[in-house]
C-alpha cells in the first residue's frame, strides 16, 4: 500500500496546527505539578559581625567581604544599611515520597571561609497541616546539609527556609526562599 505524499505532509501539518492550537492537555504534567522543587537564595553578611580572626582570615584567603581583606586593622569595616554582601548560598529541595509525605532538604554554601554553626528553620503547610523543622549544626564544613520528612497530606504544600548561618568570618543571614510542590 502505498501513501500519497501530499496527503501525507498535509495529515503532519493539521496534528501539528492541531496541537499548537489545544494548549495544555488536562493530564500534562505543569512545573507546579513536579515531584521535586528546588530554591536557591543568596545569604547575607552582617558586616558588623566580622571579628578580628575573622579580618586575618579574609586577608589571608582574599575573602572581599564587607572590605575585610583591604580595611586595614584599626579601621571600622563597611557596614551595609540594608541587606549586606553575598556571603554563599541556601537550597531548599521538596521531594514527594507518596502518601502525603514530603521530604525536606537543605544544604548551605558558604564563599566566605568555612561554616561553623547552621541555625535553619524550614516551614511548611500542606492539607494536613502546617509546622516546623529546626536545624542546628556546629560542625566546621564549607557545604552543610541536613533533611527531614513531613506528613503534610496529598495535595500541594509549600516550604520556606529562613535562619543564620556563622561562617568564620561573618555571621549571614538566609534570605527566605519558598518552594511550592504537589503531593502524591
Amino acid at each position: 500500500m502505498r501513501i500519497r505524499p501530499l496527503a501525507a505532509v498535509l495529515s503532519g501539518a493539521g496534528l501539528l496546527a492541531a496541537s499548537l492550537s489545544t494548549g495544555s492537555a488536562a493530564g500534562a504534567v505543569t512545573p507546579f505539578d513536579a515531584p521535586s522543587q528546588s530554591a536557591t537564595t543568596p545569604l547575607f553578611a552582617d558586616c558588623s559581625s566580622v571579628t578580628p580572626n575573622g579580618r586575618d582570615y579574609a586577608r589571608l584567603h582574599r575573602i572581599g567581604l564587607c572590605g575585610a581583606d583591604t580595611t586595614p586593622s584599626d579601621e571600622k569595616l563597611w557596614v551595609e544599611s540594608v541587606g549586606g554582601e553575598e556571603c554563599g548560598s541556601a537550597t531548599l529541595t521538596v521531594t514527594s515520597r507518596g502518601g502525603g509525605l514530603a521530604s525536606l532538604a537543605w544544604r548551605v554554601a558558604s564563599t566566605s571561609g568555612p561554616v561553623v554553626d547552621v541555625h535553619l528553620e524550614a516551614s511548611f503547610a500542606g492539607r494536613a497541616g502546617d509546622g516546623t523543622r529546626r536545624f542546628t549544626v556546629s560542625e566546621p564544613t564549607l557545604h552543610a546539609a541536613g533533611s527531614s520528612i513531613a506528613f503534610l497530606g496529598a495535595g500541594r504544600a509549600a516550604a520556606t527556609l529562613s535562619g543564620t548561618v556563622q561562617t568564620f568570618t561573618a555571621t549571614c543571614r538566609v534570605a527566605p526562599a519558598s518552594v511550592y510542590v504537589r503531593l502524591r
